[in-house]
């Protein structure tokens, strides 16, 4: 599996990149890309992985002696964030280019980076081996932050109301019953940013504005596609730190 360094972009095999050890989401190719990405931003949105949060407190990384024993209840919860988070980190770099262009940014004001953001539903897909297929989306949308923050209030985020080059998106994981399981929000610093807001704005409109379709596109990517083919689809122009 190929993962890319969200501080430099640079891609690299799985086994020589490093994770943050908190969220384990955000990846790098070195400890010095790390370290400056914490310093950065990332300090300011890491939250501690579900499968590490110690149950005293969730901000504490859990010790070795209380990790739950396999097949308790604690235990299958812990794979549910492992399942999800395998997922995401196939299909990131994928919504981030969908996260930037669907905001329509030449055709709002500079700030719509900071008001709104896109929303994903998944839920599971049952007897699917492919870890890009374990789950599927069933809704696409812009929406406005604040209305996320406010139907959750324990969402960590910190957002920074002169950085108009930080985007974000934000992940519910549904089961099959509709019933809410698991919330992630993703955030990055994107350079290319700005030439989205200087494109022409009918083009803007045309692969972003709410009669282009993209969120069907997203939807029938992710059933249809693998990460690497819509990876492929867009290039790998992006430029992007976390």
């Amino acid at each position: 599996m190929i993962y890319t360094c969200y501080y430099c972009n640079t891609r690299l095999p799985g086994k020589q990149i490093k994770r943050c050890s908190r969220c384990l989401l955000v990846t790098y190719c070195s400890k010095e890309c790390q370290t400056a990405s914490w310093k950065a931003s990332h300090k300011n949105s890491c939250v501690v992985h579900p499968s590490l949060s110690a149950p005293y407190d969730p901000n504490k990384v859990i010790s070795e002696s209380d990790m739950p024993k396999p097949y308790t209840p604690e235990w299958l919860e812990i794979q549910v964030d492992k399942k999800l988070s395998r997922w995401l980190q196939l299909w990131r770099s994928s919504f981030q280019m969908f996260a930037t262009f669907c905001l329509d940014l030449a055709n709002h004001p500079p700030d719509r980076v900071l008001t709104h953001c896109m929303k994903l539903i998944v839920q599971p897909r049952n007897l699917e081996d492919d870890d890009a297929k374990q789950y599927e989306v069933i809704d696409a949308s812009v929406v406005r932050f604040s209305d996320i923050q406010a139907a959750n209030p324990n969402l960590k985020a910190h957002i920074d109301p002169t950085d108009l080059t930080r985007l974000r998106f934000v992940v519910i994981m549904q089961n099959n019953r509709g019933e809410p399981r698991r919330l992630r929000l993703f955030q990055w610093n994107d350079r290319s940013t700005e030439s989205y807001r200087n494109m022409d704005k009918e083009d803007s409109a045309a692969i972003g504005g709410p009669n282009s379709g993209w969120s069907r596109t997203l939807i029938a990517c992710v059933q249809t596609d693998t990460p690497a083919e819509v990876e492929k689809m867009f290039g790998q122009g992006k430029e992007s730190t976390s």
